[in-house]
C-alpha cells in the first residue's frame, strides 16, 4: 500500500484508453509498468465510451487536463473530427490511436506504424530496399503498409483475397508515397517472384483461424527468398504461419512487441522524449513474460 500512496499525488498526472469494449485491453498493465520504470509522475486507467458519447468524452476529457488519450475500436475515425490537428502518417491510414494533449486542443498520431516498424528494426531487420509481401487490406494491413513505405522499401505487394480492395489501399498508400507497389489476390500468391519481408496483417491464425496460415505452402519460403516473417497477431504465441517459417529456417516475430512499441510511440509522443532500444528491450521482455504467465 505503501507504494500506492507514495505513487498517485495531486501532481500525478492521467492517461487513459477509450473504446467499447475496453476492460480487456492490455494498455493500463503496460504504461503502469513504464511508469514504474521511467520514475514517470503519471498513471493510466481505462475507460469504456460508447459511440454516442465520444464528443463529450474528448472535450471532457480535455476539460479534465487528461495528458494523453489513446483511442481504440471503434472510435479511433469517429476522433478525428474532434482534433485540433493530425499528423501525416494518421492522415494517410485514415485513423488515429494516440492523441496529445496541447494549447490548442487534442492532436492525432498513429503509433501503431512506430509500433510495427520498431518491433522488426529491434529484431534487428531493415525494411530499407527489401521487397515486402502484405497479407491483408484492412485497418491493420494499412498501418503495415504505411510503415514499409516509411522505411524504405523497396517494393510492397499486397495480397488479399479480395483483389479490389488491396488495389484501394495501394491507390491510397501511392498518393502519399513513392513507391513501386503490386497487388496480388491470394490465390495467386505463387505468381509473386520473390519477397525478402512477409507481413500478416489478417485474423488467419487467430481466434476460429488458430492453426491455419495465409501461405499453406511451405516450399514458398525458400522459393521466394523469404528472409523474415512479421506476423500482428500474438495470440497464439507461434501462429502456424510463424512455425511453418520458422522450419524452414526463417526468422520470426509475432505482434506482441508491435502492442508495447506502439506503446512506447505513445509515450515519445507524449512526453517529448526518445526512449532507448535497451529500455525498450527490458519492457517488452517483463511485460511479454507476464503476458504469458497471466493472460
Amino acid at each position: 500500500m505503501k507504494d500506492i500512496f507514495s505513487r498517485v499525488k495531486g501532481t500525478t498526472s492521467v492517461f487513459t484508453v477509450i473504446g467499447c469494449p475496453v476492460k480487456h485491453s492490455f494498455s493500463p498493465v503496460i504504461h503502469n509498468t513504464m511508469a514504474l520504470v521511467t520514475g514517470r509522475d503519471f498513471i493510466y486507467t481505462a475507460m469504456e465510451v460508447q459511440s454516442d458519447c465520444v464528443q463529450g468524452a474528448i472535450k471532457g476529457a480535455y476539460c479534465l487536463g487528461i495528458k494523453g488519450i489513446n483511442v481504440t475500436v471503434p472510435h479511433k475515425v469517429a476522433v478525428m473530427d474532434l482534433l485540433c490537428d493530425i499528423d501525416k502518417k494518421a492522415r494517410v491510414i485514415g485513423a488515429v490511436n494516440t492523441l496529445k494533449y496541447t494549447e490548442d486542443g487534442y492532436v492525432g498520431y498513429n503509433t501503431d506504424v512506430i509500433g510495427a516498424g520498431y518491433a522488426i528494426k529491434n529484431k534487428g531487420y531493415e525494411i530499407k530496399d527489401k521487397t515486402v509481401l502484405l497479407i491483408g487490406a484492412g485497418g491493420a494491413a494499412n498501418a503495415c503498409a504505411v510503415t514499409a513505405c516509411d522505411e524504405g522499401c523497396k517494393k510492397l505487394i499486397i495480397a488479399n483475397r479480395t483483389e479490389d480492395k488491396a488495389k484501394r489501399l495501394a491507390k491510397n498508400i501511392s498518393a502519399f508515397y513513392d513507391c513501386e507497389i503490386e497487388t496480388v489476390s491470394m490465390k495467386d500468391l505463387n505468381s509473386v517472384d520473390s519477397c525478402e519481408l512477409i507481413i500478416n496483417a489478417t485474423t488467419v491464425g487467430f481466434g476460429d483461424k488458430a492453426g491455419l496460415s495465409p501461405i499453406e505452402d511451405k516450399s514458398f519460403y525458400k522459393a521466394k527468398g523469404v528472409e523474415f516473417v512479421f506476423d500482428a497477431i500474438y495470440t497464439p504465441w507461434e501462429t502456424q504461419l510463424l512455425k511453418d517459417a520458422g522450419e524452414q529456417g526463417v526468422e520470426t516475430l509475432n505482434g506482441f512487441s508491435m502492442l508495447i512499441y506502439q506503446a512506447v510511440a505513445a509515450e515519445e509522443i507524449w512526453f517529448d522524449e526518445k526512449y532507448s532500444k535497451e529500455l525498450q528491450e527490458e519492457l517488452c521482455e517483463k511485460l511479454s513474460k507476464y503476458f504469458r504467465e497471466n493472460c
